[in-house]
């Protein structure tokens, strides 16, 4: 009786098992035909929103941190603001806290050099906003511009800084000056809150993430960092001057050679010198010769080119300079000798042509 109980019993197992499957396909019947034209004008209806929320949000935020951007005290009121949202709200003991951090860090936002900074960082934003909006780079172009010219004003205000925090931590040294520990520390702390703001990432700043518009800032071929003038020349002004073929190619080419030319200077140093006038400053002289090129100035730049490699014949690139020029003079398929149809070595993209 109980063998023929346990050979029952499998079967009973496996009748209940086939019971409970069966009611799951029961579950997992599909429901109705769907209507996929009703469906794909309710998606629509439902992109056309979130685009026009999204709008609403970014133009929002323009506005906002168009006034934020408007004075230096003004920009450092809305970065404390930012820095108190993101980093004490919520907190226990939040007002506490927050002092603390004011009369540590927070007081150096009464600097003026902060204060640049904290303008230049609304600034851009601003601009990216716009930019991450659809709006052209050509038409940014100006406003582009004048960033750049702020921050190359507020980098002379920065080096003044770093020259008097040098000159107070020397007279500190000799003990010609009581009290130069306390304002050289005020000074550091400035150029250390200045440099942060500046030269941080837009999305990972207070600002961004107290606004919650980290996402509007994504833009692709831009620079993120409001501080970094050779970014911004390189992902978003060079490219449009040498689509438009502008002339103005050839003052950033001048600019950039002066730059570097006084920092290789202020070095003192014979090995920073000699290195800048035999290495950099060839490298140098061969991009803008490829600009000139993009410009149509073929015989210019293409003598400068012979040029730089007569003169560099040891220089580490000379070997590729060559390449690309020969490139650049051999026929191609379907053009003929010096067309300029070749390619540089600028990133492996080609010259345009002519």
């Amino acid at each position: 009786m109980k063998q023929k109980a346990r050979l029952a019993f499998p079967i009973v197992t496996a009748a209940l098992g086939l019971l409970v499957s069966g009611g799951a396909l029961r579950a997992q019947q599909d429901g109705p035909p769907v209507d996929v034209q009703q469906l794909l004008q309710a998606l629509k209806g439902l992109k056309e929103q979130q685009v026009a929320q999204a709008k609403a949000i970014r133009q929002k935020a323009i506005q906002d941190i168009s006034g934020a951007a408007a004075s230096g005290s003004v920009a450092a009121s809305a970065w404390e603001e930012a820095v108190r949202q993101v980093q004490f709200q919520g907190a226990s003991k939040e007002g506490a806290q927050f002092r603390e951090w004011k009369e540590r860090e927070g007081d150096a936002l009464g600097e003026k050099e902060v204060q640049s900074a904290a303008r230049l960082h609304f600034n851009w934003m601003v601009i990216t906003l716009q930019r991450s909006g659809g709006a052209q780079v050509k038409d940014l172009m100006p406003a582009v511009l004048q960033h750049i010219g702020g921050v190359l004003q507020d980098r002379v205000a920065a080096e003044a800084l770093d020259e008097r925090i040098k000159h107070e931590r020397e007279m500190a040294q000799t003990g010609k000056r009581p009290g130069g520990k306390d304002k050289r520390k005020d000074d550091e702390l400035a150029k250390r809150m200045h440099d942060h703001i500046l030269n941080g990432s837009l999305a990972g700043g207070a600002p961004a993430q107290a606004l919650k518009i980290r996402e509007l800032l994504s833009v692709q071929s831009w620079e993120m960092s409001p501080g970094n003038v050779d970014g911004i020349y390189q992902n978003v002004v060079l490219p449009e001057f040498r689509a438009t073929r502008d002339p103005r190619l050839m003052d950033y080419w001048e600019m950039k050679l002066k730059r570097e030319s006084e920092a290789a200077g202020k070095a003192k140093l014979a090995y920073e010198t000699e290195r800048f006038n035999q290495v950099r400053k060839p490298e140098l002289l061969w991009q803008r010769a490829q600009d000139m090129l993009v410009l149509g100035l073929k015989n210019r730049g293409l003598g400068e080119m012979l040029n730089l490699i007569k003169a560099h014949p040891a220089h580490p690139n000379c070997a590729g300079w060559i390449a690309s020029l020969e490139k650049i003079l051999m026929p191609a398929e379907s053009g003929t000798a010096g067309s300029g149809t070749g390619e540089s070595i600028r990133g492996g993209d080609p010259v345009q042509k002519e």
